[in-house]
């Protein structure tokens, strides 16, 4: 017989039971970011991303001012908006019982007609450009007027495209438009620039104050509009009036006392009709993500990026050079995990702020050298680790698996995370794979016989072979392969408790692939918050397709990278190109995101030997590696330009990726050339112990402040080269200044929050604050981060 007593403690069990059971069974949507669509045009979206549960069933309700076309079999979306549509609609679904809304945003559009007269019109004619991802088929010309000029009309984003017309098998620029710009490969695309049309931004709202439970936000604008609409969401849910409070002058109060984690969203049109930039404030346990509370959240992460086999030699026994010709350059220097092991032992990455580093591909590789298909067909090695020939097992020249747990324990023991860079695109002929499973991968030849290597972009990007010798996964039509390296993926995460991966060639895999690795990881590890973050070159639309709940946590930033690196390497930066990147980065990815910001990364040049004028990115950077490589840097100049880079990313959303060597200014043209040994300590001259020292301040200063972060940006100075901007999380205000030219600066401007004085972050930049007007003093390539006190 049971005791009461016994009988109380049973039953209380079995309600712990029944409440977990029924809360890990709950269905729920993950927060969709705001739908964008483009005037006169259809667009499809994939809500399958954001279901918590893939057997989970979604419902739409009809719009009057929406075709909507929901197909329920794959959760995809079709939204049409009529023409008297509203700039910013709801519209409500539901998943059985639970409600959620879609808030659908539309974006202006310009209509552009493409004409092209060719010369031999027998061959099909069409366009690609970054408006579709390169695509040689998506948009076809033709002469329906019967006059000679091919033709398409396409409705366009006011800002800048490049773009190739293709006639057959054959690209051509456009021979009416004399603007042209380089591909970053030795080539050249024609230009479209429709940034006339855009409009003036609306005003936003930035965060105010904290008090108790209730989060005041500020609206700020510079034309004196006003919100007529406000929308606050808490995930997909609008938030109840009784917690709501808009304020007469466009602020809003919200009380936050029932919620607990999730996303407050707010939004709305102004009185010219205008979407009001998004706001976005994370809560944890019911109070706003920040470093105090939350210090390993992803949010506040800075990653370190090296490459094993040139960043430290620990352990001579293991160097294994290749046999035969090959330039140094390409062979196997010797750098292991032992090297990573003994600058984790002697706090190199403590001390330099890094909280989580990312290693290159560590499966074995082959022991021969391989000829690249490329003209002039140079000898390479596979010391970068991407042609891997075994699945589970550790390349020798790298270490043992004894040495790997070592080095990510002692890692952890630092509250540093380990991301290992993952290969699933491809793998190399000699893996046992390729071959016991041909009927896995695709074949190296297209119909018409020509080959399928590196065509990056278009109708093969999920085909296409980066070398002969490196055949590609065909997932789309062998789901074998994807279970079996997904089970790999989930193997490696076990065995060394790895944090997550960098994943390569993104946009060269399915997202059925990512779909089921993602799914599984969060199976198999519930309790481990992996972070994955992917490499895609190519449009955001497409960059960003990739990045949702199902999929990966973020991708690197390369539309800041690509306009940021030109602003910050001229003797005179124009910044206003970077600031309109800026700000449309924010809506496309989010106010608050976990993309990877970067300087420069193992596959582009190095930014110091651009910025000190050695190179140029139009150049071939790999043919400069092996001819005539960039030597030490020259002009101290250049490393304050590196910094002034490296303060810019530090003060943005996203995770700052640091790749090895940058925090130095290592010098380097393109691969191999960027990826030379490591160097450290006594060995530095003064710019580079000058930029470590700067790297340094700057990933301390991003770890204590979590405006940094995750604090809303707003603009307040921009003339030429000077930018200065407010990143403000609610009682934390960092105003950021940069001076991207040869010469002091003196600049003045009015603070739209009230600050009573202004503390130095780190710098001694001479300033002063009367009333409202702040006015700095910058030296020639430099930066300035201060403390706003508004008590």
């Amino acid at each position: 017989m049971f005791s009461q007593e016994n009988m109380r403690k049973l039953i209380y069990i079995c309600f712990l039971f029944y409440c977990c059971t029924t809360e890990q069974q709950k269905q729920y949507l993950h927060t969709v970011p705001t739908l964008r669509i483009d005037k006169g045009m259809t667009k499809g979206f994939d809500l399958s991303v954001y279901k918590s549960d893939p057997k989970m069933k979604l419902h739409i309700e009809l719009h009057p001012d929406l075709i909507l076309k929901f197909d329920s079999s794959t959760d995809s979306l079709f939204i049409t908006p009529n023409k008297y549509a509203s700039n910013l609609i709801s519209v409500i679904g539901s998943t059985g019982t639970e409600p959620f809304n879609l808030l659908i945003r539309m974006e202006p559009t310009e209509t552009h007609v493409f004409r092209f007269f060719p010369k031999t019109p027998d061959r099909p004619i069409s366009i690609m450009g970054n408006f579709n991802d390169w695509s040689r088929t998506s948009d076809l010309l033709s002469d329906k007027d019967g006059d000679g000029i091919f033709k398409t009309t396409l409705h366009l984003k006011p800002k800048m495209y490049e773009y190739k017309f293709v006639i057959g098998d054959s690209d051509m620029l456009d021979p009416e438009n004399e603007d042209i710009v380089s591909n970053n490969m030795g080539g050249w695309n024609s230009v479209l620039d429709l940034t006339d049309f855009k409009k003036k931004p609306s005003g936003q709202w930035v965060k105010k104050t904290q008090k108790g439970s209730y989060l005041a936000f500020t609206f700020l604008t510079s034309d004196k509009s006003l919100p007529v609409k406000t929308n606050v969401f808490w995930n997909n849910i609008p938030l109840h009036p009784d917690i709501v409070d808009p304020q007469g002058n466009g602020d809003v109060h919200i009380n936050i006392n029932n919620l607990s984690n999730g996303l407050i969203r707010i939004t709305g049109l102004d009185d010219q009709g205008r979407v009001i930039k998004e706001n976005h404030t994370i809560l944890d346990d019911g109070i706003p993500l920040s470093t105090d509370e939350n210090p390993d959240d992803w949010h506040f992460k800075i990653i370190y990026s090296l490459m094993i086999d040139r960043f430290l030699d620990g352990n001579y026994l293991n160097t294994k050079k290749s046999e035969g010709e090959i330039n140094p350059l390409s062979d196997f220097h010797g750098g292991d995990f032992q090297g990573i092991i003994q600058k984790i032992e002697e706090g190199y990455f403590s001390d330099l702020g890094i909280s989580a580093l990312w290693i290159s591909p560590v499966q074995k590789q082959p022991h021969n050298t391989y000829n690249e298909w490329n003209p002039p067909n140079r000898k390479y090695s596979a010391y970068h680790g991407y042609w891997p020939v075994s699945p589970r097992e550790i390349d020798p020249r790298y270490g043992t698996e004894d040495e790997l747990r070592k080095l990510i324990d002692l890692a952890h023991n630092q509250n540093i995370e380990i991301l290992l860079d993952f290969v699933s695109n491809h793998i190399h002929e000699d893996h046992p794979y390729y071959n016991m499973h041909k009927e896995w991968f695709g074949h190296v030849t297209l119909p018409d016989g020509s080959m399928n290597i590196r065509r990056w972009d278009g109708d093969t990007r999920l085909t296409t072979w980066f070398e002969p010798f490196l055949p590609t996964f065909d997932y789309v039509n062998s789901p074998d392969a994807i279970g079996t390296v997904v089970e790999d993926a989930l193997w490696w995460i076990e065995e060394f408790d790895l944090d997550g991966f960098r994943q390569d060639a993104v946009k060269h895999v399915p997202h059925s692939f990512w779909k089921n690795l993602t799914f599984e990881l969060k199976k198999n590890f519930p309790d481990k918050n992996v972070y994955q973050i992917g490499e895609t070159f190519g449009s955001d639309e497409l960059i960003l397709s990739y990045v949702n709940p199902a999929e990966l946590n973020a991708q690197f930033n390369f539309d800041i990278y690509f306009t940021a690196r030109n602003i910050f390497k001229s003797p005179v930066g124009n910044m206003f190109s970077l600031k309109e990147t800026v700000e449309k980065n924010l809506q496309v990815y989010q106010p608050i995101n976990l993309m990877g910001t970067i300087t420069s990364s193992h596959d582009q040049i190095r930014f110091i030997s651009i910025a000190d004028g050695q190179m140029t990115y139009g150049e071939d950077g790999t043919k400069r590696a092996f001819s005539d490589p960039p030597e030490e840097v020259e002009h101290m100049s250049s490393y304050q330009k590196l910094a002034n880079f490296f303060a810019f990313n530090f003060s943005i959303p996203g995770i700052p990726v640091v790749y090895y060597g940058e925090e130095i200014g290592l010098a380097g043209a393109g691969d191999p050339d960027n990826r030379r040994p490591m160097r450290f300590g006594k060995n530095l001259n003064m710019g580079e112990s000058m930029l470590s020292e700067k790297v340094t301040s700057l990933t301390n200063l991003r770890q204590e402040y979590s405006a940094l972060s995750v604090g809303d940006y707003y603009s307040v100075f921009l003339d030429g080269p000077v930018w200065a901007y407010l990143k403000v999380y609610f009682d934390e205000i960092i105003l950021v200044a940069i001076n991207q030219s040869n010469n002091m600066k003196s600049i003045s401007f009015d603070c739209p929050i009230p600050v009573s004085n202004w503390e130095r972050l780190k710098n001694d930049i001479p300033f002063s604050l009367s009333g409202t007007k702040t006015t700095l003093h910058l030296q020639p390539y430099s930066y300035g981060y201060f403390l706003g006190n508004n008590k």
